[in-house]
């Protein structure tokens, strides 16, 4: 497809093509006015505009491709208006030459230097320069919203996977200590860990490395979470994940979720001796997902204090902020319990 922005190397066929045609929509524009606007003929004018077009693209090309480069990044706005009025002047002296030499055609053509009309088409030799170098600055516009665009994706894309290469090894350094707590004390449920573990590891080596996953496949890897941290527990642990409305079929970050399942278990069991609860509840309602996730402190905890917020936190957040700048919604509240809201369009 044909891009208005479109860059090239040299001066290709595709690119010759497109200023010849645009320098025939002058000829044609000037010679269609020119003629029904003098009575005259067709013939005649459009024999004079490809004399006019001996000037007129010259100084056009010189205007756009040498004196706006040159002065207009300098802002020395004088210095580039005087030289286009100078040289603009010396190509209307060429051409009273030229039509010297042809006065059938230049018939009613001034063909001295100083006369008024000299004067008018020094103004339009600027006029149909300014167009091209509007053209030019339009373009390099486009070209430069272009790779600012492309330079903030990118960064984005390096900080997602800064943050990405920063979570993976917290959340399996953190499994494999779940792991070696269990065969630690000798349960018999310690070679399941490890296969959960190998399930863990075959989908964050090999299928987080995208954009988007399946929801489903999300969902797949909180249960992973959760079976291995119910064999650590065991008893003195009462957890429910609940999943309502349909998953298939939806996507989501890689490994957005989890860091709050994590975060409940880190905080609110670990660090409790007794008995405590977490509540998983994901919700998809067309394109919205729900998640919530709450989860029981310790007694000695202080119900006041602020929410504090460790590695995995701090990440998922910054990657909700780089990914769904303004479609997520994120609550966070430590009271007798902890509890965090999650809402994303998808």
């Amino acid at each position: 497809m044909l891009s208005f922005e479109k860059e090239y190397k040299g001066w290709p066929p595709e690119r010759i093509a497109r200023h010849v045609l645009y320098w025939s929509c002058w000829v044609t524009f000037y010679c269609v006015i020119n003629a029904s606007y003098q009575g005259t003929g067709y013939m005649q004018w459009f024999l004079l505009e490809l004399i006019f077009m001996t000037v007129k693209l010259p100084y056009a090309y010189f205007v756009a491709y040498y004196l706006f480069p040159k002065f207009l990044p300098q802002k020395k706005y004088v210095t580039l208006f005087s030289l286009m009025l100078l040289f603009a002047f010396l190509g209307v002296g060429f051409l009273v030459i030229l039509l010297s030499n042809f006065p059938q055609i230049s018939e009613g053509q001034p063909t001295e230097f100083w006369s008024v009309k000299t004067f008018f088409r020094a103004i339009d030799l600027i006029y149909v320069a300014s167009l091209v170098v509007v053209i030019k600055m339009i373009q390099r516009y486009l070209r430069q919203e272009r790779m600012n665009a492309q330079l903030k994706e990118d960064k984005v894309n390096a900080e997602l996977q800064i943050l990405k290469n920063q979570l993976q090894p917290h959340f399996l350094f953190n499994t494999l200590n779940n792991i070696y707590s269990i065969v630690l004390s000798g349960d018999k449920n310690g070679a399941g860990a490890i296969l959960k573990l190998s399930d863990i590891l075959s989908y964050m080596l090999y299928e987080c490395n995208v954009d988007l996953v399946g929801l489903e496949k999300e969902v797949g890897l909180i249960e992973n979470y959760i079976q291995l941290e119910k064999i650590r527990y065991g008893e003195r642990l009462d957890l429910s994940f609940e999943v309502d409305g349909g998953i298939k079929g939806k996507t989501i970050a890689p490994l957005i979720l989890i860091p709050f399942v994590e975060n409940a278990f880190k905080h609110g069991v670990f660090e409790n001796e007794k008995y405590s609860w977490i509540r998983i509840h994901l919700q998809t309602d067309e394109n919205e997902l729900t998640f919530i996730v709450e989860n029981s402190l310790p007694e000695n905890n202080n119900g006041n204090s602020a929410v504090k917020s460790g590695i995995g936190l701090n990440n998922v957040k910054k990657r909700l902020e780089l990914l769904y700048p303004e479609k997520h919604h994120l609550i966070m509240t430590k009271t007798e319990t902890f509890l965090i809201n999650l809402k994303i369009s998808l």
